[in-house]
């Protein structure tokens, strides 16, 4: 993630292919010279996120992280195939905790899949 509009994508195929591990390596790769910090919270709001689409949704999974250098911004989503659900979002632990870490988050629900996604800002 060097340019200043920066994406990366991991699609995970089915859900027991990755472990939640995995994708903290793969993540801790793409964030190679971070500050610690950063990569700890980035590395939260990811794990909620996937954790939260494997618990309520069915692969394919995307994760993807858009970096945007000059509002120094970090949005993270994960889309995961799901059935519409019949009632309205409600927020789990799991969601409390990316409230509290992200500048802001939402929810995306399509006919054939949803994405959750938070926004990280990285301002001095």
């Amino acid at each position: 993630m060097t340019a200043g509009h920066d994406t990366v994508v991991l699609v995970v195929q089915d859900g027991d292919s990755t472990s939640p591990d995995e994708v903290a390596r793969w993540l801790r790769e793409h964030l190679e010279g971070w500050p610690d910090f950063d990569v700890l919270l980035i590395g939260q709001v990811v794990g909620e996120l996937y954790d939260n689409a494997r618990r309520h949704g069915s692969p394919p999974y995307v994760l993807e992280l858009v970096l945007d250098r000059w509002r120094e911004a970090l949005v993270v989503s994960v889309r995961d195939r799901a059935v519409r659900r019949s009632a309205p979002w409600r927020s789990a632990a799991g969601l409390l905790l990316v409230d509290a870490l992200s500048a802001r988050w939402g929810v995306l629900t399509q006919a054939t899949f949803t994405t959750v996604w938070a926004e990280l800002l990285f301002r001095d």
